[in-house]
């Protein structure tokens, strides 16, 4: 009988084997390597990219923080402006104000009634007068809280929407009476004294 060494064959099946493994081996471990490389790539271009994003979002901060900067320094001009408007409104209306005051006072005061003083403290007037009964006095009272039209001319005919209704003299109060007996006239009359706050500004 024949006999057939098939041990060199079998070695060599076997080296070829250990050869594909070893091919199969690099070329995995090759395709993993290339693969970490383009995801490492991707990744430090998106890191680039958003690091561009924040410093150009950082230059448009800055940009906004200047133009906030100016904003807030036109209000405060604005308000700088408008205070000196109130201030020199104010000196105005104390240059015409008590004049209106008094030209106001002359037309409601009834000829029943004489003004004796006006004192003025902390924006309170205290007037005091004479009346010939206390039905004067009521009437002074009355036609004091009594409204003006601030613009009358500046409305059309018939139009009185456009007028603001106005008082010069507020809160008033009654702050005492006295019955007088004048003997030498055989007359009575009444003294009186009023308080009211007085607005310059119409």
């Amino acid at each position: 009988m024949i006999k057939i060494n098939l041990l060199p064959i079998r070695a060599a099946r076997k080296r070829e084997y250990v050869k594909q493994q070893l091919v199969l081996f690099l070329v995995v471990v090759a395709g993993l390597i290339l693969g970490l490389i383009t995801w490492y790539s991707t990744m430090q271009s998106k890191i680039n990219d958003s690091k561009k994003e924040i410093t150009r979002t950082k230059q448009k901060i800055e940009q906004y923080k200047k133009a906030i900067g100016e904003v807030e320094k036109y209000k405060g001009l604005e308000a700088e402006l408008n205070s000196k408007l109130k201030i020199i409104e104010d000196l105005v209306k104390s240059k015409v104000g008590p004049v209106r005051v008094l030209d106001r006072l002359s037309q409601v005061i009834p000829r029943q009634v004489w003004l004796l003083s006006w004192t003025e403290k902390k924006g309170t007037v205290t007037i005091e007068g004479e009346a010939l009964t206390n039905k004067h006095v009521a009437q002074f009272m009355t036609q004091l809280g009594e409204t003006v039209e601030t613009n009358p001319q500046a409305a059309p005919a018939g139009d009185k929407t456009s007028q603001t209704g106005m008082t010069f003299f507020k809160n008033i109060r009654l702050v005492e009476t006295e019955l007088v007996q004048d003997k030498k006239y055989a007359q009575s009359f009444v003294k009186f004294k009023i308080s009211m706050q007085v607005s310059y500004a119409i």
